[in-house]
């Protein structure tokens, strides 16, 4: 009990500083609202009081069913599975082994009278007749084993009684026949050794035991040619030998019997909407009882508390995925805006599944309640989800907006699964889709996907083939009304809560870009290190399941404040003229520095979006440009750190952080002489473990685990980047001198060691 009570403390504390981790202002009271709102109109009645009339009463007004029901009749599943029961064979194995140590054993007891008779060993006889007297609990005398030996009475043994034996044996013996009394009169017999399963479908001529030993006691008295001790010698041993062959098993007659018990559909009354139950005048029938008792315990009038409560307690355990993650790490924070984007999603859900439930109701038509659940664009609206979030957590919203939806429409398990599927397809198809073109003839696979779904939901429910027809009409205008509604509310959402959606994030990572453009015009050196740090974030960020298309975005433009002063910055230095060699290492520091500053403005005046913006703002952390600081200290101006540092902040998220490692490994790889693939693993390691060991990372939610991913990826990328290809100088073949120079180029080995940036003469290049 105290374990019981320390592990719900510990639960308490975790879900608690979960909690407080993230946003826990308006929005939070925001999805506790709309939780508690959509949950209070799930349990509002929206049916007539139904009417219930007893068997045998006189109706004095006319029943119509208002929707469509399923109405099981217990009392007839009942007895048409007693009746199934009844008849089910009981299960025997057979134990193939038992015949074969009953001959060995017979065998082996008559090849030792044989032998010690021929050796005429009385004492060797008299020892086998007190041991097995002994074991049996028989008194065969010394006499009757010697008469064994005779050739007659093995003749016999060998060739009467030991087949006849064996025979008997495999048909099957019994224990006890008493067994099959009151049982089917089929059984099943199961080899245990091969598994196969033979059905006999009576278990006449099955004896047991007792009745074998009968059976062979007439075999040997009626053998005229062996004498009267022999006879009884026989009698007396052989039926200790035998055992029965068969056994009953009890477990695997009841799972088999259960197995099909349980395949056994129950007995049920279709109840249509509009069929008339029972007509004022009637007599009611025991059936027309059934269907009304099943429409009364179906439909209430009074507001049911037990159901909002219900709701409202397990769409806040749903909601806790929001904020928590199975790993127990924290995860990236969840604003309040974010809160309260999500709210908006279901408020929204509720609006329109609670006005359309309500609209159905109305209908006596085809259209009933139970078609139009599928009209509901569920995985239109679970769509826009996947623009902001990552896979956590719109697989979470996908689950509550299938919970509300689901309710609201009174459908069942079949319906939820419909609608929690179709919306994690076409989330995957909006991953998958690279402009908004895709998303549009994203509608076919969508349209294929939703038929799947919503006649396999169809089928379960008990749909009536004659309106498959409107099913599959629904099914196309939920189709194209979800990519409306992703097209239409995508937009505003983007304004309204200032997200940079999926569809954003595409259009800005084209290339043709005028920011991009811009870039590629004036700082040429920028642009293809802009491109080649986009494809190793985009390569990591896919590794430890970061967002990879907003990493690639962050990459693309997380220089775009070297268009300030392009000159500056060594990648753009063609002409072999340094600027910064005029300027005191301070100023130097202050021109570096800027580039994120004007990088930011342009990423606000282009609405690049907060994402990319924190990116471009945290992309250098609070790191050091140590070869002005370096040059500080040689010049004896005795700097602060302070002053050499970037303001930062460090890397808030996984993407940010991807993209300050990537940043500095191209840089530091491009600036190798030989980057042979030892030295460019070796320089990775060191350098992504020197960003972690500065403490840059310590916001950014990465994992030991993760940053051994990153290395690796890392690698792999930039070795396939910096391959060296071989060179093909013009030489004369026949210069003798050739040879000699080919030798010593090959014979030529590393013997310098690179050292960190800071330690070096060289000037780095400037970041």
């Amino acid at each position: 009990m105290k374990a019981n009570q320390l592990n719900l403390k510990q639960l308490y504390i975790h879900i608690k500083g979960m909690l407080l981790y993230h946003d826990h202002g308006y929005g939070m009271l925001s999805l506790l609202g709309t939780a508690l709102l959509l949950a209070f109109f799930i349990g509002i009645p929206h049916n007539d009081s139904p009417v219930l009339f007893v068997a045998g009463e006189i109706a004095d007004e006319t029943v119509v069913a208002k929707r469509d029901f399923l109405v099981e009749d217990e009392e007839g599943t009942k007895n048409r599975r007693d009746k199934i029961r009844a008849i089910q064979p009981l299960v025997f194995d057979y134990n193939r082994e038992v015949a074969t140590h009953v001959r060995e054993a017979i065998l082996n007891l008559l090849h030792a009278i044989n032998t010690f008779s021929i050796h005429n060993d009385i004492n060797g006889l008299e020892k086998i007749q007190k041991q097995f007297n002994s074991t049996y609990d028989t008194n065969v005398s010394l006499e009757e084993f010697k008469s064994l030996a005779a050739a007659k009475p093995q003749d016999f043994a060998f060739d009467t009684l030991l087949p006849w034996i064996d025979s008997r044996l495999s048909d099957g013996i019994l224990a006890d026949s008493r067994i099959l009394y009151n049982t089917p009169n089929s059984i099943l017999i199961r080899d245990t050794q091969t598994l196969a399963e033979r059905l006999r479908s009576t278990s006449t001529g099955l004896i047991d035991l007792s009745s074998l030993t009968v059976a062979m006691g007439n075999q040997i008295r009626a053998n005229l040619e062996i004498s009267e001790n022999s006879k009884q010698a026989f009698l007396k041993i052989f039926p200790h030998f035998l055992a029965p062959t068969l056994s009953l098993n009890q477990k695997e007659t009841n799972d088999k019997t259960q197995a099909i018990l349980d395949s056994i559909k129950p007995i049920y009354f279709q109840i249509h909407k509009g069929e008339v139950i029972v007509r004022k005048g009637d007599i009611v029938t025991r059936e027309a009882q059934l269907k009304m008792q099943a429409i009364f315990n179906n439909t209430s009038t009074n507001f049911n508390f037990y159901k909002t409560a219900g709701t409202f307690l397990l769409s806040l355990i749903l909601m806790l995925g929001l904020f928590m993650t199975p790993s127990g790490q924290k995860g990236r924070i969840l604003h309040s805006k974010d809160q309260l984007f999500i709210a908006v999603i279901l408020i929204l859900v509720g609006m329109g599944a609670g006005s359309l439930a309500l609209f159905g109701q109305s209908f006596s038509s085809e259209l009933s309640l139970s078609l139009l659940a599928y009209f509901f664009p569920i995985s239109g609206i679970a769509g826009l989800a996947v623009l902001i979030f990552a896979a956590r957590r719109y697989c979470v919203i996908g689950f509550l907006v299938s919970f509300y939806t689901c309710l609201l429409f009174q459908g069942d398990i079949s319906l939820f699964l419909f609608y929690f599927v179709s919306s994690m397809i076409n989330t995957w198809l909006i991953l998958r889709s690279q402009s908004r073109q895709d998303v549009v003839w994203s509608v076919i696979p969508l349209f294929t996907a939703l038929l799947i779904t919503g006649f396999s939901s169809a089928l379960i429910m008990g749909l009536s083939p004659t309106k498959y027809l409107t099913l599959i009409y629904l099914l196309a205008a939920n189709a194209i009304l979800s990519i409306v509604i992703l097209f239409a509310l995508s937009p505003i959402l983007e304004m309204m809560f200032g997200y940079t959606t999926r569809f954003r994030l595409m259009e800005l990572m084209n290339l043709d870009h005028p920011l991009l453009q811009k870039l590629m015009m004036e700082t040429p050196g920028t642009y293809h290190h802009c491109l080649v740090v986009s494809n190793l974030v985009e390569a990591g960020a896919k590794a430890i399941g970061a967002n990879s298309l907003l990493a690639k975005v962050g990459a693309l433009y997380h220089d775009i404040g070297k268009l300030g002063h392009p000159h500056y910055f060594s990648e753009n230095q063609f002409d072999g003229v340094n600027p910064h060699d005029k300027l005191s290492p301070r100023m130097s520091c202050l021109i570096i520095f800027s580039h994120v500053k004007f990088g930011i403005e342009l990423a606000e005046l282009h609405k690049l979006g907060k994402e990319i913006t924190d990116m471009i703002c945290q992309h250098h952390g609070t790191r050091m440009p140590m070869y002005f600081y370096h040059k500080a200290v040689k010049a004896g101006e005795n700097p602060k750190e302070a002053d050499f540092r970037y303001s930062g902040p460090r890397p808030q998220t996984k993407e940010a952080a991807i993209l300050m490692m990537a940043d500095t490994l191209e840089a530091a790889i491009r600036s190798m002489p030989d980057p042979s693939s030892a030295r460019i693993s070796s320089s990775v390691e060191t350098l992504v473990k020197n960003i972690y060991a500065e403490g840059q990372l310590d916001e950014a939610d990465l994992t030991f685990k993760d940053l051994t991913k990153l290395i690796d990826g890392f690698t792999r990328t930039l070795i396939a980047l910096n391959h060296q290809r071989i060179s093909y100088p013009t030489i004369k073949i026949n210069d003798p001198n050739t040879k000699e120079e080919q030798k010593n180029s090959e014979n030529k080995s590393e013997t310098k060691t690179e050292s960190k940036p800071e330690n070096r003469e060289e000037k780095p290049k400037i970041q």
